[in-house]
């Protein structure tokens, strides 16, 4: 207790020294989150006062390093929260850049510049997933293969490196990688050090904004779109931003701070406030402290635990939400249940502008980051309490310590914990491992911890973490989840993620009563649940469930349980009747985003069943769904439910995936929220959509931007009624094995996948043939992939008409033995075509000459193939 008033007196003392008044949240309304390490993407509407810079930098990348033989650096240099990060991002998506590099690459560094990491985030971000290598020589040889003969553009951003000899070691490893002419590395850095270390031209040094733009965003934050700005707190607030220096972020969080504050006399305190007179902070650091003074303790204590997480890490609201509760930051508050509180905290936060690159994947999944000098506020508050580790620095622990994490920095090194500093830390409360894949160490044993995330296929040391609140188990080679996870009384999440070899979970899984989520993800192995999950009455997600042949395996499991979020509902094939379908209550389960549908493998070998039908149509969801899918379904009509448009309109994403009997298709065409949509086996289905439409005025599909067709015989057309417009924003389009099908013009398409992919279907006359008409009425085609025709003779004259198509890949066309004469001719936009293992191509088109923009050709595995003079010059491999 006494240490609990010391702690009441600092607050105390901390309010009087700093002026501040208490502060109450206001009531928000309530609604559904819209909003989408520093990532390439362009997170702000707009960016106002950079034109001249920008310019600037355009000036270097494209005049003076277009016909350097050396790599060129360019540094942007500037305080933190100046803005560098966000010119760097205007600068990556310009069409100029798009246009003038053939490969871009953007490469979040941070204070750590470990070769091994920052090889690996070339390839990711190259390539687009992580490299399966372990080594550095692998790592080198990678990168090399994908910047040979490119001209590329490489953005290192947030960079600290002061190291000179290891800055070279890296620019002569690039340099060897044989990239072209105008090759180009962009590199933002707070440190004029870094700047001259790394660049091969004098840096852009990036001054703060003018008045007028400040000015601008910070009225953005604090009035909004609809509040009346008042001429009283207009002449106080352009006195404030005068503080802000030039600062974006600062303007930012200055604004969302004045934004709750609605009283000339609220507006003034801050002004008043004796934050601005602190010499030992800087003018940025000194609004940002004042707006986190601002906030209730609860807020302060969610907001300063993000310091766990290493600098420009990416991550998950709904994780942290998950973590804030394990902790016992946030609580239930009347008839708002702890995660609804979460999410209230963490809009508070956001709003505040705590948080930035605010991303939503198709899903909903939430995904952001906070500004490094955000986390350095953080770090400043919290000082040893959270910390954020790297496996070589985790050797000096204290008993101050409650919260760290720890990346690995080779992914695939083993390695052994070290379990001394651990027994210093005997209040360590969280302890989160990152970056890592599949860890065999034993985990140190910790009982004081609250909160576990670990790989480790080991984990022995779980029967004495009596105190844990939240386990997840992620990229683990762990085949059973061990019993005593049974006695783990006080658990309240449990996640397992990427454990491709869990088998079976433990059979007193029901024991732990105050279990709330219960998240199971790409577990494949894993073919049952504990018996009785009903028991489970506070569980508010449930990933996963797999029906089994026994009662207390069905459906009548779920009746009672009030889920939200994702619910895969596998193993339908083993429900008898339509009454037990029904006692899944999926309809009374109000919270539910996404609902996936699946029946075995087995259930297609007994042919057409007509009880899965009635058992469909008993599994009726709620409104309000955001996703949908359906796996393995026998029947041959789709249920009454889904032809209600209360029931679809919602829907953004949608999977129909081997429903082979079925010959149409609920009405798809006409929902306004589709976004995605993947259809896979179907083999009589003729339309998509087969609903009538009243007028040619009506569109269909009009949000639709992700397309997939695999596996449709005979499929003839989007839509049964003609003349209607669709797909206007359609830009990706995969598609393979439909042979039948015709489709008017496409000109939003930018890339398109076809090709002949499921063997399955090679005895269906005509299905390799190529469907040029479809690729001929795509005239905003950039990407190319056209795989497996293996009917396929000769490349046809219609390519011709892809005049902006910048790539090109044809691969396993094992009978093309030539491109037409004319194929060719129009791609003047092309600079990338890669040919491989195609076995009888002789000859490519004399069209080769007209490929003026070309600047990589690569050759696998063609051995009958002799070049024309033309492509001298070019890598063939």
């Amino acid at each position: 207790m006494k240490e609990v008033a010391k702690k009441i007196d600092v607050i105390a003392e901390e309010r009087i020294k700093f002026g501040l008044q208490a502060v109450v949240m206001e009531d928000r309304q309530r609604g559904d989150d819209e909003w989408r390490q520093t990532t390439s993407v362009v997170t702000e509407p707009k960016v106002y006062g950079r034109d001249r810079d920008r310019e600037q930098v355009f000036e270097f990348l494209l005049s003076h390093a277009v016909d350097s033989e050396e790599l060129s650096v360019y540094s942007i240099v500037g305080v933190g929260g100046q803005g560098k990060t966000t010119l760097a991002q205007v600068v990556f998506n310009d069409e100029r850049v798009d246009t003038h590099f053939n490969l871009k690459i953007w490469v979040c560094v941070s204070e750590d510049f470990s070769m091994m990491k920052v090889l690996q985030s070339i390839i990711e971000s190259a390539v687009g997933k992580s490299p399966d290598l372990s080594s550095l020589e692998s790592m080198q040889k990678e990168v090399q293969k994908i910047l040979q003969n490119k001209r590329y553009l490489l953005v290192l951003d947030d960079v600290w490196i002061e190291d000179q000899e290891k800055w070279n070691q890296f620019k002569y490893f690039l340099q060897r990688g044989n990239g072209t002419k105008g090759a180009s590395i962009l590199v933002t850095t707070r440190l004029d050090i870094v700047a001259s270390i790394m660049g091969t031209y004098p840096a852009h040094h990036l001054l703060g904004l003018s008045d007028d733009a400040i000015w601008y965003l910070f009225k953005q934050k604090a009035f909004e779109t609809n509040r009346e700005e008042r001429a009283e707190l207009v002449a106080i607030g352009k006195e404030l931003v005068r503080k802000c220096v030039g600062s974006p972020l600062a303007a930012k969080v200055l604004g969302s701070l004045l934004r709750f504050k609605t009283e000339e006399h609220q507006w003034l305190s801050v002004k008043e406030s004796k934050f601005w007179s602190l010499s030992e902070d800087n003018p940025i650091m000194s609004v940002l402290r004042l707006s986190y003074f601002n906030l209730k303790l609860s807020l302060r204590l969610c907001f300063t635990f993000c310091a766990v997480f290493p600098k420009d890490f990416e991550m998950v609201k709904e994780e942290l939400i998950h973590l804030w509760l394990a902790n016992g930051f946030i609580s239930s508050v009347g008839n708002l249940e702890v995660e609804h509180v979460g999410q209230e905290v963490w809009n508070e936060l956001y709003a505040r502008s705590f948080f930035q690159e605010v991303k939503t994947d198709k899903k909903g999944e939430v995904t952001f980051k906070m500004h490094d000098l955000i986390h350095d506020l953080a770090q400043s508050i919290t000082g040893e309490e959270c910390m954020a580790f790297d496996d070589k620095s985790l050797t000096n622990l204290t008993g101050r310590v409650h919260h760290i994490s720890c990346s690995f920095i080779n992914l695939y090194k083993p390695f052994n914990y070290n379990t001394i500093p651990f027994k210093k830390a005997e209040s360590l409360r969280t302890f989160l491992e990152f970056d890592v894949r599949f860890l065999n160490s034993t985990l140190p044993s910790i009982p004081s911890l609250r909160a576990l995330c670990t790989c480790s296929s080991q984990p022995s040391t779980l029967k004495s973490l009596t105190h844990l609140r939240y386990l997840e188990i992620l990229n683990s080679r762990i085949k059973t989840l061990p019993e005593s996870v049974c006695r783990l009384q006080n658990l309240q999440i449990l996640k397992l993620v990427c454990c491709p070899d869990l088998s079976s979970l433990p059979k007193k899984l029901t024991q732990l009563q105050d279990l709330r989520h219960l998240v199971i993800k790409h577990c494949n192995s894993l073919d049952s649940m504990p018996s009785k999950i009903s028991k489970l009455t506070c569980l508010k997600t449930l990933s996963t469930f797999i029906v089994g042949l026994k009662a207390r395996f069905g459906l009548a499991e779920l009746h009672d349980l009030q889920l939200g979020g994702k619910l895969h509902i596998r193993g339908l094939e083993n429900v008898s009747s339509e009454w037990d379908a029904k006692e899944a209550n999926l309809i009374g389960k109000k919270e539910l985003n996404c609902l996936y549908l699946s029946w075995g493998s087995h259930a297609n070998s007994q042919g057409i069943d007509t009880d899965v039908e009635r058992v469909l149509e008993a599994l009726e969801p709620h409104t309000g769904l955001k996703g949908f899918g359906i796996e393995g379904y026998v029947g041959i009509h789709f249920p009454h439910w889904m032809r209600n448009a209360s029931i679809l309109e919602g829907l953004v994403d949608i999977t129909f995936y081997n429903c082979n009997n079925c010959q149409r298709l609920p009405p798809l065409g006409k929902l306004p929220c589709l976004t995605t949509l993947y259809v896979f086996g179907m083999r009589d289905l003729k339309y998509i959509d087969d609903d009538i439409y009243e007028s040619t005025s009506e569109k269909a599909f009009i949000s639709l931007k992700n397309l997939t067709l695999l596996g449709l015989p005979n499929l003839e057309r989007m839509l049964k009624a003609e003349g209607v417009e669709m797909l206007p924003q359609l830009s990706y389009f995969n598609i393979s094995n439909v042979p039948k099908l015709a489709l008017s013009s496409l000109p939003s398409i930018e890339l398109l996948d076809v090709g002949q992919k499921n063997h399955r279907y090679h005895s269906n006359k005509g299905v390799d043939l190529f469907p040029e008409r479809i690729v001929c009425s795509m005239h905003n085609l950039k990407f190319l992939i056209i795989v497996n025709f293996h009917e396929l003779k000769v490349l046809p004259d219609d390519l011709h008409f892809l005049s902006v198509l910048k790539e090109l890949h044809i691969s396993r066309c094992y009978e093309l033995k030539s491109f037409s004469m004319h194929a060719l001719q129009g791609l003047i936009s092309l600079r990338v075509l890669t040919i491989h293992k195609c076995h009888e191509l002789r000859s490519l088109s004399e069209g080769m000459g007209d490929l003026a923009s070309l600047e990589r050709l690569v050759i696998e595995d063609c051995p009958q193939l002799v070049l024309p003079m033309e492509t001298a010059g070019y890598y063939r491999a």
